[in-house]
């Protein structure tokens, strides 16, 4: 690659998902991590996710059975962007509701993209506001990165938050240099 070809992130993108899930509770647009997922997601209502917080979606604290395992072809990670979208609805969603809990929420931690995935999309409902576009004046162009950020999107047109930010490999660097920045708008470029 060269210095101007995007690199894919993959799971990386949780860290953009999760800065975006931060700027949208200090601007306001999420009042508290303690608020339940479904204030957000209303379609999330009547799923395992009941009763479970933003912030236990945000740690992978929510008690929800899943499967992360990348060698196994049957796992929750290999089938949930896999699922036949269903008009008006997130792919996340969609599989969200195939989900049982296996334990209280806050109790046990599982690493969950889909759980990202939630977040990416509590985000934009919170915001009025695609995770990319969101996300373009809240890091990329504060953080003053020197290249485009694509974003892939799943099957229902939604970015995926749990996974898939492309940019350059300088831009990487640029958000890590933002977020031990606090935040803050870099100087000249």
């Amino acid at each position: 690659f060269g210095p101007q070809e995007r690199w894919t992130s993959f799971s990386v993108a949780k860290s953009f998902t999760s800065t975006l899930l931060g700027a949208a509770v200090k601007d306001g647009a999420i009042a508290s991590l303690d608020d339940p997922v479904t204030k957000y997601v209303p379609a999330l209502s009547g799923t395992a996710y009941d009763g479970v917080t933003v912030k236990q979606v945000a740690t992978m604290t929510s008690g929800v059975a899943w499967n992360e395992d990348y060698t196994d072809p049957d796992s929750d990670v290999a089938k949930f962007l896999n699922i036949a979208p269903v008009p008006g609805e997130s792919q996340v969603v969609t599989y969200a509701r195939t989900l049982k809990r296996e334990s209280p929420a806050g109790e046990k931690w599982v690493y969950k993209t889909l759980e990202t995935g939630l977040l990416g999309l509590l985000v934009e409902n919170a915001t009025g506001e695609k995770l990319a576009e969101y996300a373009k004046h809240k890091i990329v162009d504060p953080a003053g990165f020197a290249g485009d950020m694509f974003w892939m999107t799943d099957l229902s047109g939604g970015n995926i938050g749990g996974c898939c930010v492309s940019l350059r490999l300088s831009d990487y660097a640029r958000m890590g240099q933002f977020v031990l920045e606090g935040g803050q708008p870099s100087g000249p470029q």
